[in-house]
């Protein structure tokens, strides 16, 4: 099989699928273990394995990378082309029975966000948390603690803190801790914790501490969950667990939504029988760059056929442009499309080199094909088509600059995984590690869009918008 010159894009197509797949599923797992599990080895050692892990597969994506003599993107597009082209063509009057990997198309489109969005969340989440508990509340959870509801005695040092939703209180407050069964002598403590509205005397307040050991203090708060989760050794407080536990469903949900939209979308003649709508055609354009613009130029004998894509038309052209082959779709089947559209038939293009590439027709294109179209056409029972993926060498085509970010930022998460004393030092790398990541996309955005277009009205390929 060819590989266009890349010996090693094999290994990278390989690394990558492992990668998409593995490093969502461990961001996944990481996430929970942080959010929800107690203080314990089995979650330290949980957090810092999937760190780990993710740092090997960073590290082996740049070494492979560096290994490939950093192709450009063109030459890895051209690569993968050549690598799915077949090695004997069909020719121009048998098509393939088999349509191939049309299911890595989903992945391509749900996985990056997924695992995009999840980038951003980890090292905020790692960083705002604390992986040891310290201070007098892990002293008294080692020492036996008990949860009370105790009266307060005194309040002193009330400092209030305005925000936009209201104010809240930090109050210094003081309460008689009662003894261990069977003990005489009373222990007064005092602790500072924040407040809703300002503590007054005579209040309750819930309070832990050792009943053996009072001279250990206690630590206490007006809400209970708060109280048990400062000794269960929990990272998260519970405000920081709500936002991002809510943030994490919300990105499910999305998710949710989109896999079953992009399957319809993707409802093209996977199996082909020899009753469908043929006709020839070859790729001639494309009619922009980027979202919104995701249709490719077929010349056909009836006329021009924009064939609806959904992932960047002009890396198809200037990859594969002018190749030739075989516009496939069945007439009044697999529409798709919402109350108000768009409607399009799912339909496919096969290449005489072996490749294929799902799309939609729009009404006004397939009416227009089916007028020259053949009725009957000669199918290879034992022949296959593969999906012409130029995602699938992903490590070899993004950016350099991108590479080595995704590298700094899974040290960043490892750093962040171990089970070391807090300090300010991890509210800086987790906030940086969200940040770098955010504003190097935000780069790439801003800075690659208006060259993208400049791309699309010079390209030879590009054509005018369709009507």
């Amino acid at each position: 099989m060819n590989d266009g010159g890349i010996r090693t894009l094999g290994p990278a197509i390989l690394l990558g699928r492992m990668v998409a797949w593995l490093a969502c599923l461990l961001v996944t797992v990481l996430l929970g273990c942080w959010l929800f599990l107690e203080k314990s080895t089995l979650r330290d050692a949980l957090v810092l394995g999937c760190a780990v892990v993710l740092a090997v597969f960073a590290l082996s994506a740049w070494a492979l990378r560096r290994l490939s003599g950093n192709p450009d993107p063109a030459s890895v597009y051209r690569a993968l082309a050549d690598r799915t082209s077949a090695a004997g063509e069909s020719g121009t009057r048998t098509l393939p029975a088999r349509l191939r990997g049309a299911s890595a198309w989903v992945g391509c489109e749900v996985l990056p966000t997924y695992g995009a969005i999840m980038a951003l969340i980890l090292p905020l989440a790692l960083g705002v948390g604390t992986p040891t508990p310290t201070g007098k509340a892990a002293e008294i959870a080692s020492s036996g603690a008990v949860v009370r509801a105790l009266p307060i005695e005194s309040v002193r040092d009330v400092v209030e803190d305005k925000h936009k939703n209201g104010s809240t209180y930090f109050c210094t407050v003081t309460v008689t801790l009662p003894p261990a069964d069977g003990a005489v002598s009373e222990t007064r403590a005092e602790f500072r914790s924040e407040w809703p509205d300002p503590a007054v005397v005579g209040g309750k307040v819930y309070v832990a501490y050792a009943p053996d050991r009072l001279e250990l203090g206690a630590v206490g708060d007006n809400d209970r969950s708060e109280v048990d989760r400062e000794l269960s050794g929990r990272a998260m407080g519970n405000w920081w667990t709500w936002i991002l536990a809510l943030a994490w469903l919300a990105l499910m949900g999305m998710v949710s939504v989109t896999y079953p939209m992009i399957l319809r979308d993707q409802r093209f003649p996977r199996r082909l029988r020899g009753d469908e709508r043929v006709l020839r055609a070859s790729i001639s354009g494309y009619d922009g760059y980027g979202e919104g613009k995701t249709r490719i130029s077929l010349d056909t004998s009836t006329g021009p056929v924009q064939l609806h894509v959904h992932v960047d038309n002009a890396r198809y052209v200037d990859t594969v442009g002018h190749a030739e082959g075989h516009l496939v779709w069945v007439p009044g089947s697999n529409q798709h499309g919402g109350r108000k559209g768009p409607h399009r038939t799912g339909a496919v293009f096969i290449s005489d080199a072996g490749w294929f590439i799902p799309g939609g027709l729009a009404p006004e294109y397939e009416e227009s094909a089916g007028a020259g179209a053949d009725h009957q056409t000669s199918v290879d029972a034992a022949g296959e088509s593969r999906l012409l993926d130029l995602e699938s060498g992903w490590i070899l085509s993004i950016p350099n600059r991108l590479m080595n970010v995704l590298l700094l930022w899974s040290l960043c998460v490892v750093v962040l995984a171990l089970p070391a004393p807090s300090g300010a030092w991890r509210l800086v790398v987790g906030i940086a590690g969200t940040v770098g990541l955010l504003a190097y996309g935000l780069f790439v955005v801003g800075s690659q869009d208006p060259a993208a277009q400049r791309q699309s009205g010079n390209s030879q390929g590009a054509v005018g918008s369709a009507p």
